[in-house]
């Protein structure tokens, strides 16, 4: 490793995508080709699931990269260490654009990338034994004779809590925990610099998910290891993390000092993930932000800000001039026709339930008017679209996609994609 390497952060990750085909077939999609040739060409659609993801991590941090299940979260790890081949953008790894590498290139440095995976039993061969287990990543890459092998997979078990004389027991005779100190050691046996862990305590007991992951302090410090670490368990983030992104949707929309973050986030999809944390006591429990609606498709997901569709804070069409309340009722309004969520009885009745108090005056008032109309005719698509069309579309939100550093107390700048910091 030169002294330039070490200089710099130990991964810098730019607008990296990952993008998987829906197609299985030939013939799965077909459509006519009218402008000659073949008739018929194949449609194939794209789930976006890592798309313009772009970070750095610095040397012998932890990096906690958090957001609900189905956000891309493992598979921007597996995309960084090219256990999944990128679509676009670049990987440097200790200087070095790993995402241009050929197999042979690639495969010179795995010694130093490892990685954890989330389920202590199925990652290891129930048919070997711990020792040969551990000593299987250093026989790939040649390093050590037979002795020396058995000699570092003794200390290495030690090392993360085990008896060396577990080195001739099966995995099925060590617990959960046990198993993933064993898959600790395993990662550990190449001497690397960089370890993707993904998800590694989520299959485990509360009380043996901090014993492990004081072990991975603890091992951190002792062979000056930099993490990724990979989990929807904020308590877990808060825990080992030095810096937390936030994913959602295959976007970072957060990043930002752990401390800094649980305390001020900045994005309202943060926000919302800090509302669910357990507390010890209910009774000292604030307010939980309940998100409206799915995740969108990420096959084709939400112009501009892709969390749009769920905020709670979306911002009102600057070309209305809607105050907070006006703009709470046409929203409620908007997800009330979605949903189908009432059973309208006439336009009173509507005008009661969503917008008493409440007067809208102008075209958004005209737009309402319609909308209530073709609810009564019972056209509810025609009634969303028109109200997705006249608010929701116009919104700052959904025009442009949002990207901004803001001034940080403790590292200088942090990030947050919401246009709340366009000012």
């Amino acid at each position: 490793m030169s002294e330039a390497d070490d200089a710099g952060p130990i991964l810098r990750v730019e607008n990296l995508k990952k993008h998987f085909s829906t197609g299985s077939g030939v013939f799965d999609t077909v459509e006519l080709d009218l402008s000659g040739g073949f008739p018929l060409k194949r449609s194939i659609e794209h789930v976006k699931a890592v798309d313009g993801v772009s970070f750095e991590i610095e040397r012998g941090e932890t990096l906690g990269l958090v957001g609900e299940s189905g956000c891309g979260k493992s598979t921007l790890g597996r995309t960084i260490l090219r256990l999944l081949q990128p679509t676009e953008g670049a990987i440097y790894f200790q200087g070095r654009n790993i995402a241009e590498l050929d197999k042979g290139q690639l495969r010179r440095t795995r010694k130093d990338q490892q990685m954890i995976f989330q389920d202590p039993q199925s990652s290891l061969n129930p048919r070997m034994k711990v020792g040969p287990i551990v000593e299987e990543p250093m026989k790939a890459h040649d390093l050590y004779d037979k002795a020396g092998r058995e000699e570092r997979a003794r200390e290495l078990l030690e090392a993360v809590g085990l008896d060396p004389q577990h080195y001739n027991r099966y995995p099925h005779q060590f617990s959960g925990g046990q198993r993933q100190r064993i898959n600790l050691a395993r990662a550990l046996s190449v001497d690397p610099d960089f370890i993707v862990c993904d998800e590694p305590t989520s299959a485990l007991d509360a009380s043996i998910q901090a014993q492990v992951l004081n072990t991975m302090r603890e091992l951190q410090e002792e062979f000056n290891l930099t993490y990724l670490f990979i989990s929807h368990d904020l308590s877990v983030i808060r825990h080992i993390s030095d810096r937390v992104a936030v994913m959602y949707l295959g976007q970072i929309v957060e990043l930002a000092e752990k401390e800094e973050l649980f305390e001020d986030p900045k994005h309202p999809y943060t926000r919302s993930l800090l509302s669910a944390i357990p507390v010890p006591d209910p009774s000292q429990a604030g307010s939980r932000t309940i998100l409206q609606g799915d995740v969108p498709d990420p096959v084709n997901p939400p112009s501009g800000c892709r969390f749009r569709t769920r905020c709670p804070e979306l911002i009102p069409p600057d070309a209305y001039d809607l105050d907070d309340g006006e703009w709470a009722a046409v929203r409620e309004f908007m997800r009330a026709v979605r949903r189908r969520a009432f059973d309208p009885d006439d336009r009173a009745a509507v005008e009661s339930q969503f917008f008493d108090g409440v007067s809208l005056d102008g075209e958004p008032g005209a737009v309402v008017e319609d909308a209530i109309d073709h609810v009564l005719a019972a056209e509810w698509e025609t009634a969303t679209d028109l109200l997705t069309e006249a608010f929701a579309e116009q919104s700052i939100c959904a025009q442009e996609e949002p990207a901004y550093e803001l001034e940080s107390d403790r590292s200088g700048t942090r990030f947050a994609a919401c246009h709340l910091h366009r000012e």
